[in-house]
């Protein structure tokens, strides 16, 4: 049987994912939006990272927060449970993409923000 946390991570993940592929709510929108609007900026062939990288990946951490503090707010959840219960589902699946966990990830750590962009780029070519 699955922990107790274990359990409730999962429920937030669903919740989450409800949330962000909701049309109402409009965050996975929000999210192509920005990537396809963003996504020259970003040249895969480049080794090294440009300060606009930086500009932009703050641009994006202060808008999807924003959103996804609302979320957590109207649902009860801390920003801890939402990074544990993410962070446990990758390390269950181990797959990432644009979807919620991804994103979310995207949000706290570059590397990651960085690897949505590139696939931005393939994906919206």
């Amino acid at each position: 049987s699955e922990s107790a946390s274990a359990m409730a991570g999962s429920d937030l993940i669903e919740k989450l994912t409800e949330w962000f592929m909701d049309d109402d709510t409009g965050v996975e929108g929000f999210v192509e939006e920005f990537a396809k609007a963003h996504k020259d900026i970003f040249d895969l062939d480049q080794e090294e990272n440009k300060l606009e990288y930086t500009t932009v990946y703050q641009d994006f951490q202060n808008k999807f927060e924003a959103k996804l503090e609302g979320f957590l707010a109207a649902n009860g959840y801390t920003t801890e449970q939402m990074v544990d219960a993410c962070k446990a589902q990758v390390n269950n699946e181990g797959a990432m993409g644009i979807d919620i966990v991804g994103v979310i990830l995207a949000t706290l750590e570059y590397d990651v923000f960085l690897q949505m962009m590139h696939d931005a780029k393939t994906r919206f070519a």
